[in-house]
């Protein structure tokens, strides 16, 4: 652990940057979490290949391969000098899936209103989705969590974050919607990414506002039928 006077303190707790960290430029750790995104959003695309003979469901659980090599990349890299490094992933692997989550509830709610209608095909299997999409979406959620737990452990062995924090920022990261408030919360403190952040805030409010102005009308649209 680094120890530093008042003073410097002081002046890290403004900057939260401690000065032999590096902060700038490519690293390898970015490649792993650059390889996670990709082989969601390409699910799609792999699944949509057919070659005579062979399974290729398989594949839909190729994220959960790189899940795994994100957890074993956030440990590796886990230094004191890679702590901005930590929070730069956790600002790509978490801004780069907000469509992904956005799009996968869409559908969930969807699929979760569609239940209702008094087809016996949508009433078993309408909850099912439900289910199944939940449980997915938790796992790609919780694949995404290493590197945002590395920084709070870095900032915590830095003085940076108090222990306390360390565990509220840490469960935070394991339920869906909070954990990207949590990050902009950080990110915001850090005083890093602070437009991209700000420009995120404003869209995702207005997105919600638009979903919830959908929501709140097909579902009165089903329940009036």
């Amino acid at each position: 652990m680094n120890e530093y006077t008042t003073d410097e303190m002081n002046t890290i707790s403004q900057t939260e940057a401690l000065p032999f960290e590096h902060t700038k430029g490519f690293h390898p750790l970015y490649i792993f979490p650059l390889l996670y995104v990709l082989s969601i959003y390409l699910l799609p695309t792999y699944l949509s290949i057919k070659i005579e003979g062979v399974d290729l469901t398989f594949l839909l659980f190729l994220p959960f391969a790189f899940g795994v090599l994100n957890i074993i990349a956030a440990v590796k890299f886990c230094r004191p000098e890679n702590r901005i490094i930590m929070l730069n992933a956790t600002v790509f692997v978490k801004y780069a899936m907000i469509p992904f989550f956005i799009i996968g509830g869409f559908i969930v709610v969807a699929a979760f209103f569609l239940s209702f209608i008094p087809v016996p095909f949508m009433i078993f299997v309408g909850p099912a989705f439900v289910l199944l999409g939940n449980v997915y979406g938790w796992f790609v959620l919780a694949f995404e969590a290493p590197y945002t737990i590395s920084y709070l452990r870095l900032s915590f062995k830095s003085n940076t974050l108090s222990k306390v924090m360390l565990i509220v920022h840490a469960m935070l990261q394991f339920f869906f919607f909070v954990d990207v408030i949590d990050v902009m919360f950080l990110t915001l403190k850090a005083r890093k990414w602070k437009k991209l952040t700000l420009t995120l805030i404003v869209l995702c409010v207005v997105l919600a506002l638009v979903l919830f102005v959908w929501i709140i009308w097909k579902a009165a649209e089903i329940f009036s039928s």
